[in-house]
């Protein structure tokens, strides 16, 4: 791969809208010298613009990019991030750009110490803002349904931990449920994000989804992404109803409305088991109007515990996860990303660690940049593993001082074998702890599915 600009350590491409998103890319870019240098210079040269002399009456103003919704930069120990919210975009920096950037009068968030392991803030926070939805699905991971009975969070508790959210420095945070669409504040909740800087983005089943609720929820989000697990029968067996012609429908209305949407795919055994299935469902919703695709491993938590045996992946499934992903990016021409849960699929092809860094791909991100929020209102390093702090802590507090959040850093720092001595055990970082928790009982252990972990456990 030809060399980054030097001002640039990765690029971390894309929006956030839910508590997984791994990475910047996952296709031709990666094993592309050219393409790859021509992302970084992209950006690099975006940095660039941001340095020249500024006119309040230019693109430079109250409404253009370096406005009040422009970029922000946040320092980190040793080095410093850069946040673009039309686009998503976290781009890691080195401390001397960030010192020219500052002194030309882009905004600085953040600011407090970084615990051991993690950066100052999470990058992201998961909001889970109810646990009802209108469907029950297999594979849920909230257990979440129409009989639900758990009062939804409050209103007033939420906007407090998107104020906690902002003043730390978080860029994005993810809204989530449940059926989120379901909460008749969510506007008021988005639009309060927005207000503090942050970048809201939500994902949806498509219930409730009007033309009028996707034009109202244009200026407020980043990003939507429907859920769609296969068309037809394939949905069926996955969640347990046919609900591809709603998650279709939502797509076209948002592409209506002109809401930047993608869609979110659990990968399943019944999606992955057909030739036709997967490449039907892409050409469905490249139709409908999804502008990125993300693939997402399947997490034995909830119901999903339940159906886990039934309908996780084969190995020779994962194993050709990334060769599918290169073949249907050319196919259809969408954006596809890796969840972080699957990135031990992605390095056992021996994709050069470097390069996977530089494009922001990386594996649990829980306690390192992530953080997630129940609607029992818990708090926990990731979306799928139990409360480890209350919700009257604290955000700040919680990031700082959560013993779960402490032990999965102290395990990325000195990880157990076969990790430790895999070449890329900093960008995967173990794989995925609820996998683990599910499989051995023990959620600091290697997953167990890894390739990597499996070829040393046969040896």
């Amino acid at each position: 791969m030809v060399d980054p600009p030097p001002t640039i350590r990765a690029v971390h491409q894309g929006h956030a809208p839910n508590c997984s998103s791994a990475g910047s890319v996952v296709g031709a870019v990666l094993v592309s010298a050219v393409a790859s240098a021509a992302l970084l210079n992209l950006w690099a040269g975006w940095l660039l613009a941001r340095l020249s002399p500024r006119s309040p009456e230019g693109p430079d103003g109250p409404d253009g990019p370096d406005g009040p919704d422009g970029p922000r930069l946040r320092r980190e120990a040793d080095h410093s991030i850069v946040h673009d919210p039309a686009s998503g975009t976290r781009l890691h920096i080195e401390t001397s750009l960030a010192d020219a950037l500052h002194d030309g009068g882009m905004p600085s968030v953040g600011g407090q110490h970084a615990p051991d392991g993690a950066l100052s803030a999470p990058t992201e926070v998961h909001l889970a803002v109810t646990e009802r939805c209108p469907a029950r699905c297999t594979t849920c991971y909230l257990n979440a349904g129409p009989e639900r009975q758990l009062p939804e969070p409050d209103a007033g508790v939420l906007i407090q931990q998107l104020d906690d959210a902002a003043d730390m420095g978080v860029f994005e945070v993810a809204f989530g449920g449940g059926e989120a669409l379901s909460r008749p504040d969510l506007l008021r909740l988005l639009a309060h994000a927005r207000s503090r800087g942050l970048v809201p983005n939500v994902t949806t089943s498509g219930f409730g989804l009007t033309p009028a609720l996707a034009r109202s929820l244009k200026p407020l989000v980043g990003q939507i992404n429907v859920s769609i697990d296969g068309l037809g029968d394939v949905y069926t067996r996955v969640r347990g109803w046919d609900g591809a012609d709603l998650g279709l429908r939502a797509l076209g209305i948002l592409r209506d409305a002109g809401v930047p949407a993608g869609v979110n795919t659990v990968l399943s055994r019944p999606l992955l088991g057909s030739d036709d299935a997967l490449s039907e469902l892409g050409q469905a919703i490249v139709a409908a109007g999804a502008t990125e695709w993300q693939w997402l491993r399947l997490k034995p938590v909830g119901r999903g515990g339940g159906a886990y045996g039934m309908l996780r992946p084969t190995t020779a499934q994962t194993t050709a996860l990334w060769p599918r992903a290169l073949s249907l990016e050319r196919e259809l021409g969408l954006g596809l990303r890796f969840d972080c849960a699957l990135v031990p699929f992605l390095v056992q092809h021996n994709i050069p660690v470097p390069t996977l860094a530089r494009l922001g791909i990386r594996g649990c991100p829980g306690g390192h940049s992530l953080w997630a929020r129940h609607a029992d209102g818990g708090q926990s390093p990731c979306s799928f593993v139990p409360s480890s702090s209350g919700g009257d802590v604290p955000l700040a507090m919680a990031w700082q001082h959560d013993t779960v959040a402490q032990a999965w850093r102290a395990r990325s720092a000195a990880p157990p074998a076969p990790c430790n001595t895999c070449d890329a055990r900093d960008v995967c970082r173990g794989g995925c702890r609820a996998v683990s928790a599910f499989s051995t009982g023990d959620p600091l252990a290697p997953d167990p599915e890894c390739p990597r972990v499996q070829a040393w456990a046969a040896r």
